[in-house]
């Protein structure tokens, strides 16, 4: 499968997102509410709550205490409802109106000094995690140039809609599925073709 500048074959990434699921069990469970995946949006879809931001944490995103008062306080109710909790960015073609939703709710949240790309997806995915990317540096790495704002989201959304990609996280999420009870990656059978295209992201970006 292609992802971003990088290749990587289903067998490798069958071997990697085991080790990511043995690592990283509270990001899994506290983070992506598995298994059940739980929470999809928060306990409150279209408004921020200090619960979405204790799950950020989990993942690394480093709030700040002056992050926490003006995430609150951002007046995104709108830009939220306009989008449904289990929209995908399959769908969201470049230029049409669910892409164009979604960066109408990602400048919501643009401008606070410290709160950058990296904490910023990470509290959007927990909204609407079929719709928004997790970002690191790693990921950052792996798309090159095309790593921030519609550019980055149209990237992502051309390697999701690759018929080749297509065919490919369909067989991953199969194995994923088949993995024996007592493997931490079977859970990942549950998670967003989305999510698996982040980690895997991360994942090829660190080992550059």
């Amino acid at each position: 499968m292609n992802i971003g500048t990088r290749k990587i074959v289903v067998d490798e990434a069958i071997a990697q997102l085991r080790l990511y699921a043995e690592t990283n069990g509270a990001v899994l469970q506290y983070y992506d509410g598995l298994p059940g995946l739980t929470c999809v949006g928060g306990s409150d879809p279209n408004q921020v709550t200090l619960e979405d931001l204790a799950r950020t944490m989990v993942i690394g995103a480093d709030l700040r205490a002056m992050d926490i008062p003006w995430l609150l306080e951002v007046e995104a109710e709108k830009e939220f409802a306009a989008i449904p909790v289990d929209a995908r960015l399959e769908d969201a073609k470049p230029g049409g109106d669910l892409f164009e939703a979604a960066m109408a709710l990602d400048d919501k949240f643009t401008g606070h000094r410290g709160f950058g790309h990296a904490k910023k997806s990470k509290l959007l995915h927990l909204k609407r995690p079929y719709l928004y990317p997790v970002t690191d540096s790693f990921i950052r790495m792996t798309y090159g140039t095309a790593s921030a704002g519609a550019e980055f989201l149209a990237a992502i959304h051309r390697d999701l809609v690759n018929p080749a990609n297509v065919r490919d996280f369909k067989l991953l999420q199969v194995r994923l599925i088949a993995e024996p009870s007592t493997s931490a990656a079977r859970l990942l059978g549950e998670v967003p073709t989305l999510r698996l295209l982040d980690i895997l992201a991360s994942l090829l970006g660190e080992a550059k």
